[in-house]
């Protein structure tokens, strides 16, 4: 009996094989003959196409992701509870400063969130939001997590900034089974970017960081340089020289072998400042200095 119990389901197994290989091949077989279809589009969508083979090419995407750092050290298995305050905490804080500084899509990889961005004004969104993110995870969710978790842990994110052309189309099962399916470098190179923060770092790409050198004087001054006021709730701002003040960013070389398409990548340390921050934020988005 144990015999033909065991002949019986590794026939019924092989069965299943060979209608997932039928399956497989008659979708390729159709996806063959519809074709694809690349049709421009000027902004991102909330959802891409999914008729017929059509795929959108959305170009001037700035793409933002939030990755959570050593997740892989909050074991879900030792340890359930803190892995659940970990990633509901991170993620909650990362997706609604997405969707507060416009993202026009938001989305969750695995332990990391992106936002995608396009439309006038998107890089300065793009460039706010993501050091938004960075103060969030350090003066909020790692704080709540040390205490809701009691833990001793901190937790810390690497957020990678880039900026091209992408193509998406809504891809998977009929149902509840389809999701968007993004192809393109900003994305990708958003992710690695992200990857190679060790603490809370912000890292942008060449190319994404040369069009920040080139914003107005207040942008250029509210991204790139400190406030000045060294905890004086009386100094600093944007009035004061910016000589006076301490350029943020560093940049380095990328490392080798990583499918990294440009040379070198800029990458900021530091977060809101706790007196002069909104002040800074709200320069960058809007382009003026509050008040005025």
């Amino acid at each position: 009996m144990d015999a033909v119990r065991v002949f019986l389901g590794i026939s019924r197994k092989g069965e299943r094989c060979d209608q997932v290989k039928a399956d497989v091949a008659a979708q390729l077989d159709a996806q063959r003959k519809l074709g694809v279809k690349i049709t421009p589009f000027d902004d991102v969508p909330e959802t891409g196409p999914a008729n017929r083979g059509v795929w959108f090419r959305i170009p001037n995407v700035t793409a933002v992701f939030a990755d959570l750092n050593r997740s892989t050290a909050i074991s879900a298995a030792e340890n359930p509870k803190d892995a659940a305050f970990a990633y509901t905490y991170f993620v909650r804080a990362m997706a609604v400063s997405l969707e507060r500084f416009s993202a026009k899509y938001v989305d969750i990889h695995g332990d990391g969130v992106f936002g995608l961005f396009s439309g006038q004004g998107s890089m300065f969104d793009a460039a706010a939001c993501a050091i938004t993110m960075r103060t969030f995870v350090e003066n909020e969710v790692s704080q709540k997590f040390r205490v809701d978790a009691s833990s001793n842990r901190s937790l810390t994110a690497g957020i990678g900034i880039d900026r091209g052309t992408l193509l998406v189309r809504r891809l998977g099962l009929r149902g509840t089974k389809e999701n968007e399916v993004w192809a393109g470098k900003p994305l990708n190179m958003a992710a690695k970017l992200s990857s190679l923060s060790s603490g809370n770092q912000v890292i942008v790409s060449e190319r994404m960081f040369a069009r920040y050198e080139n914003f107005s004087e207040l942008r250029r001054r509210a991204l790139l340089y400190s406030c000045g006021c060294d905890g004086n709730v009386l100094g600093g701002g944007l009035g004061i020289p910016i000589g006076t003040t301490r350029y943020l960013w560093h940049r380095e070389r990328v490392p080798q072998n990583l499918g990294f398409d440009f040379a070198n990548l800029h990458r900021l340390k530091t977060k809101w400042c706790d007196i002069h921050g909104t002040e800074f934020c709200e320069a960058l988005v809007t382009g003026q200095r509050r008040g005025r």
